[in-house]
């Protein structure tokens, strides 16, 4: 089995432009400048391989819309590719579509996406 994800896994945004990704008792792993969330998805940095069309139950530590505090919500996704990264380092790029955000969710997504410079290329075109 290469996949050690479990439904515990978090994407945790900082309050400044840093990401960890955690994956189930994974110490975590800070997010790349590569790194991309949008309302499609998001493009994340493992330490270990993740199988593909592994579906995923996500909580994501999101900024309030106050910014007074932050929220946990959770998602699903599924693991659409997983390759070693190219940035000189011993990780895996990993793509997850979310399959089931609904449209308040992905309204907060892409502002957070969009305030802090996270966005895919598709997305920054529309």
């Amino acid at each position: 089995m290469i996949s050690e994800i479990k439904p515990e896994d978090l994407i945790e945004f900082a309050p400044d432009k840093d990401v960890w990704v955690y994956c189930g008792d994974d110490h975590g792993v800070e997010q790349p400048e590569s790194f991309q969330f949008c309302p499609l998805g998001v493009q994340l940095y493992t330490e270990k391989p993740v199988e593909e069309f592994l579906l995923l139950e996500l909580t994501l530590t999101l900024p309030s819309d106050n910014g007074a505090k932050e929220e946990q919500v959770q998602c699903t996704g599924v693991v659409a590719q997983c390759c070693a990264a190219t940035n000189g380092s011993n990780l895996y790029r990993v793509w997850v579509k979310f399959i089931d955000l609904n449209e308040s969710l992905a309204d907060r997504i892409r502002a957070l996406a969009t305030s802090r410079k996270f966005t895919c290329p598709f997305c920054e075109n529309f």
